[in-house]
């Protein structure tokens, strides 16, 4: 028995010595460091290709507008058209009620009557006394007396003449007609409604080739990317250079070149300079007057140099130099990575532009504790 408890004390002796010295191997070997996650103050780039682009808010109308309205006032007896019909030059759109002027013609022709008969008389009693007058019977006074009466009553027929024109006329502005071929855009109406003359009664617009009216801000106009622009006479003569492209807000998915038909040289009281650009009618897709549409300007024109490789303005401590070799670090998913750029010129406010096919806007570039970086290297943002 004792002899068991020699051995069985002997296999402890002997397991408590390999654990202390495989305790010792640990103690002895190095552990592994995590790797420093370092802190870095970053920038998103803005510009780009897409800096020389501008989009702003336009509407749609017809390249021929007009505000109808009648030339009389009266009461509306009848309206043929509704809105959104299509019309063609000449068609009778609406009519007001004719009674009134039909009176008035009525009352006219009897006041020429009236006119046209004493005229008649004037001018027999005037031979009469002409001839008494070349017979030496009667005084000059006299004679000129009753040549007065006849050239006032010739002023009364010709009188009575103009105003029976005059109420046919109006006879006829009682009816409205399309002065060109078009579409019903709006009607501001209802029958039997008093309307006033030169009262806008129908919109009418020619819908055949579209116009989509847009404001360019004035600081656009002087800030645009685009050489040899000094002001919007300058911008004018370029326009043709421009891609425009317009997106309606109910077609959202496609777009529609567009081609600068003018620009207003004198701004509005919203500092803008009114901008017209036309679009053919499109098959198969129903534009109408007042759509809403985004219009897209690309000020780039056809300067392929501008367009070869984007170019960004960042701090100058985002860049750092080796060799003569500049690149910066570019920030994504919690590391960075070298990015080679070409470096152009350094403004006095501590920014430099950068020049590389490889950067896009809306990148994160490192700003500071760029020169403790390395590739792939884990890093995260300062909060500000």
């Amino acid at each position: 028995m004792k002899h068991i408890i020699k051995i069985l004390l002997g296999v402890a002796v002997i397991i408590a010595v390999c654990y202390g010295l495989n305790a010792l191997r640990q103690n002895d070997t190095p552990s592994l460091q995590p790797e420093t996650v370092r802190p870095v103050r970053t920038v998103t780039l803005t510009g780009g290709h897409d800096s020389f682009t501008r989009r702003y808010f336009g509407t749609v109308q017809g390249s021929k507008r007009a505000e109808l309205s009648f030339r009389v006032s009266g009461t509306l007896n009848k309206i043929y058209v509704e809105n959104g019909a299509q019309v063609k030059r000449g068609t009778l759109l609406a009519a007001l009620d004719p009674r009134d002027f039909n009176t008035r013609i009525d009352q006219a022709q009897s006041a020429l009557s009236q006119a046209q008969a004493q005229f008649k008389n004037t001018e027999a009693d005037f031979k009469r006394y002409e001839n008494l007058y070349k017979q030496k019977v009667i005084a000059r006074a006299q004679y000129d007396t009753y040549k007065t009466q006849l050239d006032v009553a010739k002023s009364a027929v010709n009188s009575a003449q103009a105003n029976l024109k005059s109420v046919r006329d109006a006879l006829k502005d009682t009816e409205l007609r399309a002065p060109f071929d078009g579409v019903i855009a709006s009607r501001t109406v209802e029958n039997f409604q008093d309307v006033t003359a030169k009262q806008t009664v129908f919109s009418l617009q020619d819908l055949s080739s579209l116009e989509i009216v847009f404001n360019i801000p004035d600081n656009d106009v002087l800030t645009a990317p685009i050489p040899n622009v000094h002001n919007i006479n300058d911008l004018k003569a370029q326009a043709s250079k421009f891609t425009i492209n317009a997106k309606l807000d109910a077609i959202p998915d496609k777009t529609f070149p567009l081609t600068i038909k003018e620009i207003a040289t004198q701004a509005t009281a919203a500092n803008t300079y009114p901008v017209t650009a036309v679009m053919p009618q499109q098959k198969y897709i129903r534009i109408l007057p007042g759509m809403s549409v985004t219009v897209a300007v690309d000020f780039s024109g056809e300067n392929e140099t501008q367009r070869k490789n984007d170019i960004f303005s960042v701090p100058v401590t985002a860049v750092r130099d080796e060799g003569g070799n500049n690149y910066v670090w570019r920030y994504a998913v919690g590391q960075v990575s070298r990015v080679p750029v070409k470096v152009g010129e350094i403004h006095d406010n501590g920014f430099v532009e950068i020049e590389s096919s490889t950067l896009n806007g809306g990148d994160v570039i490192v700003t500071a504790g760029v020169y403790f970086l390395h590739e792939g290297q884990k890093v995260r943002l300062m909060e500000e």
